[in-house]
């Protein structure tokens, strides 16, 4: 089997930082089933698969086949169908935006992803939703008359430069709608968990700037990449997260840096992750034509760490930020970190754990938000063909009604949710 191919399935799951399922376009051109890439079935990347990801989506990053670019090596359709149980607490009910059935049927989204190398430096990656459901039952938030959006995720041309003689050290180059690179690989990308941690994947609660780690954004960074380590650097538009592919409204560009060293041979690692942000306060939102109110100056810097084994692995995360929330310059610090372990029992069951937090303003109490969640995932099936799997997972969140990074909240909230899906692969 070649390299080649052996590194493509891996790369499935680790660009795709909407689905926790690998891609079978890059299984079919390893010729191999998802544990190639993948320690099935909780999805973690190996070894083999981190390197795909670093090459960009690619099994060499100096060289390509040409008998490996046929058009099935770089197109997949995924599907993700869902129930859940979702028991509010009482005490919440009649609140603003809690009036969604108990239980649900969901056709969740129906996706392409296409992606790989398209000459021996350049490869390319888009993530593109033909349509994904909203969560919403009726009124203004229903979007495209039918609770369903379509969206360009992530799309991106990367090209590699090699340093020295060999291709393990080479400078890579990303340009496009991107994510920081070392996010994909700490509960972004592959992971046990379909639902994100908190910390990575929630705004502050009452802030307007809805930043999160988890943002994809239009720019270009730039990666140092050897065996032993990744340095990243890049810079971009800056945006308003909770509108896709939205373009901040100002001229101000934010940037981000990272660095990840790895342990062991199982990749084993841990990493540092440091952003620096301004977002503009407008009298109406990302409308320059407005009064502005005031400017934020954040910041977002997190610790990253991962013990891996054959069977399972321990991850998690710390972060730690500041922002400007008035005119007058005031601070609010923030907090949060999340804590996850996984098993396999074998390539076709396993089962998982995590624990989130995340504080939006460290001097206000009753303002945070908690979550504990178990699950188990299942191989219904994989090929070098297609793949599927199922997940179960449980979910107790806590939260407190008004709390938020201004405010101290009261009455504190349990919602549980059961939550079941099916993801699909082609």
């Amino acid at each position: 089997m070649k390299t080649n191919n052996l590194i493509a399935l891996l790369a499935i799951t680790a660009i795709v930082p909407a689905t926790t399922f690998a891609i079978p376009a890059w299984s079919r051109q390893a010729g191999a089933s998802c544990t190639a890439c993948h320690a099935t079935p909780t999805m973690q990347l190996n070894k083999t698969g981190l390197a795909f990801l670093k090459n960009g989506h690619r099994a060499e990053a100096l060289k390509v086949s040409s008998e490996d670019m046929k058009w099935d090596h770089y197109f997949s359709l995924v599907w993700k169908g869902r129930a859940y149980s979702d028991q509010l607490d009482g005490a919440k009910t009649g609140l603003a935006n809690t009036q969604k059935p108990k239980s649900e049927f969901e056709q969740h989204s129906f996706s392409l992803y296409t992606g790989g190398a398209v000459a021996d430096r350049f490869s390319y990656f888009t993530e593109l939703y033909l349509s994904e459901n909203t969560g919403s039952t009726s009124g203004a938030n229903v979007v495209q008359s039918d609770a369903s959006r379509k969206k360009l995720a992530e799309a991106f041309l990367q090209y590699n430069h090699p340093l020295g003689d060999g291709s393990d050290t080479f400078l890579a180059i990303r340009a496009g709608e991107i994510l920081p690179g070392i996010l994909h690989v700490f509960g972004v990308g592959a992971r046990s968990a379909e639902q994100r941690a908190v910390v990575l994947n929630e705004a502050l609660a009452g802030n307007s700037n809805t930043y999160r780690p988890f943002s994809r954004q239009q720019g270009v960074d730039a990666t140092l990449v050897s065996k032993q380590f990744e340095v990243a650097a890049g810079i971009v538009n800056g945006s308003d997260t909770s509108t896709t592919n939205s373009i901040d409204a100002d001229s101000n560009k934010d940037i981000f840096l990272s660095g990840l060293y790895n342990l062991d041979e199982n990749e084993s690692a841990i990493g540092a992750f440091y952003y620096k942000g301004k977002f503009s306060n407008y009298t109406v939102k990302q409308d320059f034509s407005t009064a502005l109110l005031y400017k934020n100056d954040f910041y977002r810097a997190g610790l990253l760490g991962r013990y891996i084994q054959d069977k399972w692995r321990v991850v998690g995360a710390y972060f730690m930020g500041d922002e400007t929330i008035n005119a007058t310059g005031g601070k609010a610090k923030n907090v949060g970190y999340y804590g996850l372990v996984d098993y396999n029992f074998n390539d076709t069951y396993g089962v998982f754990a995590r624990y989130d937090r995340l504080d939006p303003n460290t001097a206000i109490s009753n303002n945070e938000v908690t979550m504990a969640l178990i699950g188990f995932n299942m191989m219904l099936y994989q090929s070098e063909k297609s793949g599927a799997r199922l997940s179960l997972e449980y979910t107790r969140k806590q939260t407190y009604l008004g709390g938020n990074i201004t405010t101290a909240g009261t009455t504190k909230f349990s919602d549980d949710k059961f939550f079941a899906q099916i993801t699909w692969a082609f």
